[in-house]
C-alpha cells in the first residue's frame, strides 16, 4: 500500500478509483485531513492532502508526525511526497519534475522527531545525511 502526501497540485482525490474517506486520530493529534483510500492502476493507495483539502494549513503548522503515523497505521509500506518549491541549481527551471535526494527545510515551529521523550519512550538522534530511500528513488 502506497501513501501519497500531496502538496499543492497533487492532492486531488479524483486520481483514486473506488475512493473512501477515513478520519483518524493519532497519538500526535489529527492528520492534515481525512485519509482518502482507493486504488491507482490496481495498487492500494492512501492520499493525504498535506495542507488540507481546502489548503488551510501553512507549512509550519502541518502536523507531520500525525500524518506519517496515520499512514503507518494504515499499513502503507512506502510514502511518496510531492512538493512545489524552488531549487538552488540554475539548470532546474519552474515546471521541471525532479526526484530529490536532499533538501533544506525552512519550516519552523514544528516538531522534528517522533522521539522527543513524550509520546514514545526515549530520545533518539535520527541521521539526515540520506533523507530519502535510494531504492524508491531509483524506481
Amino acid at each position: 500500500k502506497i501513501g501519497i502526501i500531496g502538496g499543492t497540485g497533487l492532492d486531488d482525490p479524483d486520481i483514486l478509483e473506488g475512493r473512501t474517506e477515513k478520519y483518524v486520530t493519532t497519538p500526535f493529534g489529527t492528520p492534515s485531513d481525512a485519509l482518502i483510500l482507493g486504488k491507482i492502476k490496481n495498487v492500494d493507495c492512501v492520499l493525504l492532502a498535506r495542507h488540507g483539502r481546502h489548503h488551510t494549513i501553512v507549512p509550519s503548522n502541518v502536523n507531520y508526525r500525525a500524518n506519517i503515523w496515520a499512514l503507518k497505521e494504515e499499513n502503507c509500506s512506502h510514502v511518496l511526497v510531492t512538493t512545489a518549491c524552488g531549487s538552488l541549481r540554475e539548470e532546474i527551471q519552474p515546471g521541471d519534475l525532479v526526484i530529490i535526494d536532499q533538501f533544506i527545510d525552512r519550516t519552523t515551529k514544528r516538531h522534528c522527531t517522533f522521539y522527543d521523550g513524550q509520546q514514545l519512550p526515549g530520545v533518539c538522534h535520527i541521521p539526515m545525511a540520506e533523507p530519502f530511500c535510494t531504492k524508491t528513488r531509483e524506481v
